[in-house]
């Protein structure tokens, strides 16, 4: 398996775990303190706008040449720490 198909399936694995997390999280909102709640509900629509991102630069990178390739995983990469970092910054506020 080359490195752009391990990267591929790598991120299609993710993808399905990070929708089963936004969808924990979505699903907990109600125990998020009232103080938090306008920041958890920016965050929560981050998460769903990211995730799409994510989901759209897969698809992409699946008819990408070799050379877009590149470029596409670095996006990737850096979207990939976003989610991450909003993943637990929104479980962080679940009470």
């Amino acid at each position: 398996m080359n490195q752009k198909t391990q990267f591929e399936e790598t991120l299609k694995a993710k993808l399905k775990e990070w929708q089963i997390q936004i969808d924990e999280i979505k699903s907990n909102a109600h125990r998020v303190p009232a103080q938090y709640q306008l920041e958890f509900e920016r965050q929560l629509d981050l998460l769903f706008a990211k995730n799409n991102l994510a989901q759209e630069k897969l698809a992409k990178m699946q008819n990408a040449s070799d050379l877009e390739w590149g470029d596409l995983k670095v996006r990737l990469d850096g979207i990939w720490n976003e989610i991450e970092n909003a993943i637990d910054s929104a479980t962080a506020k679940i009470d």
